[in-house]
């Protein structure tokens, strides 16, 4: 299933100094006039960003949104959204607002609470003016509703819009994703193997006192993750480690999935050791060290770039398969297997759910079509974000192996 690889340089990375307090933002925000007005599919109607959900658990406290007309008597109200799947539900909304000038900064009175991954929407609710857009920029788009949004919606149901609206929110982190272990499990497989996930946690960081504390949370496989999903919370004195021999186990659980390490802004994060092994009981143990990757690592494979992985060089003895986690937009991506020359083989394009996360043989992930020796897939993403890796099994030994997908460049 993974591979044996640490990486030291994480390790040291993992253990710097407590960050600062983070701010929080929430939609593409602007800068400038926008060239466009949102999609006007009926006089009242609702418009929700896909592009950037909210970057912290925390709260926000102003909304920058651009209004094509002055004078606009209640006719704004700024909305939230929390999606699960494809369906998005209301979670908050402030106003009516007027317009009091085009390019505007509303204040959010109370303070709207969101967690991380929301979403933020703007409605016109009065005959008057309109939100403005920007056309012509690649981002996640937005989804336009014919009505005052208040309840729940499905993605099928609004019109897609490309672009990007003229809206931001910002305001103040209480915490937030400071790594993800793209795969863990829990589960007897195929040749008489049963894999198991370890986890140590260390605060070591020079000169520490007292203790960090913060959650994990499991995203089972094959299923949009949600807030409402298992959580481990953890507290780790100075120069201590904890230990969850079958984190998978403790979280109540068994069987794949992915997960997420949370921490308080500004908090240190632990050092995270990772181990997934075969347990063959008195035979002992086979396994590798997985890596916590950081959202801003490489291997997080953002909207326009195109990341690889290579095939195993004797398939008829290794049983490979191809795991998938995605972000909070989810993510759409096209894969294509090519043989050692570079000829392509098959393509396939995919799209994923938000914080989905799945694991497939490479003959069911590319539809029938099996791997060869020595071969490379390509995996470019059209939108959204993902980590993907390739885990190599020995058929005999149950040995496993991992690599990562890392991004290296963009392309079209």
């Amino acid at each position: 299933m993974f591979k044996r690889i640490v990486r030291f340089s994480s390790l040291f990375l993992l253990m710097a100094a407590p960050l600062f307090p983070q701010a929080l933002t929430i939609g593409p925000g602007f800068g400038g006039s926008p060239n466009s007005s949102d999609s006007a599919v009926a006089p009242v109607r609702t418009d929700i960003d896909l592009s950037q959900p909210a970057s912290a658990t925390g709260s926000v406290t102003s909304v920058h949104v651009y209004w094509s007309s002055i004078g606009c008597t209640n006719a704004i109200k700024i909305k939230f959204f929390r999606r699960s799947g494809n369906t998005f539900t209301m979670t908050a909304e402030r106003g009516p607002f007027t317009s009091t000038a085009a390019d505007m900064t509303l204040a959010m009175s109370p303070a709207v609470p969101v967690l991380q991954g929301d979403l933020i929407g703007v409605a016109r609710i009065a005959n008057c003016g309109n939100p403005a857009s920007f056309v012509g920029i690649v981002t996640g788009g937005y989804l336009v509703y014919g009505s005052d949004v208040t309840g729940s919606v499905d993605l099928a149901s609004g019109f897609a819009a490309g672009g990007s609206l003229a809206l931001g929110g910002t305001g103040t982190a209480t915490e937030q994703i400071r790594g993800f272990i793209p795969v863990v499990g829990s589960q007897a497989g195929s040749n008489g193997s049963n894999f198991k996930t370890s986890l140590q946690l260390l605060f070591g960081a020079p000169g520490s006192t007292g203790s960090i504390t913060g959650k994990l949370v499991f995203h089972p496989a094959s299923t949009s993750g949600s807030s409402s999903d298992p959580t481990v919370t953890y507290n780790v004195g100075a120069g201590q480690v904890v230990t969850y021999p079958d984190i998978v186990a403790t979280f109540g659980r068994s069987g794949l999935g992915s997960v997420d390490l949370i921490t308080a802004s500004g908090a240190t994060k632990p050092v995270i050791i990772t181990r997934v092994y075969n347990d063959a009981g008195t035979l002992g143990t086979a396994g590798l060290t997985e890596d916590t990757i950081d959202p801003a690592d490489t291997r997080v494979i953002n909207a326009g770039f195109t990341a690889f992985l290579v095939t195993p060089t004797d398939p008829t003895k290794t049983r490979f398969n191809i795991g998938v986690r995605t972000g909070f937009s989810g993510a759409t991506l096209t894969a294509v297997l090519r043989d050692t020359n570079g000829t392509a083989l098959k393509t396939v394009t995919k799209a994923y759910l938000p914080n989905w996360f799945e694991q497939a043989g490479s003959d069911t992930f590319f539809t029938g079509t099996a791997i060869g020796p020595n071969q490379s897939i390509s995996i470019n993403v059209s939108s959204g974000s993902a980590i993907v890796y390739g885990s190599t099994t020995d058929d005999i030994t149950n040995d496993p192996n991992i690599q990562f997908a890392v991004a290296l460049f963009g392309i079209a």
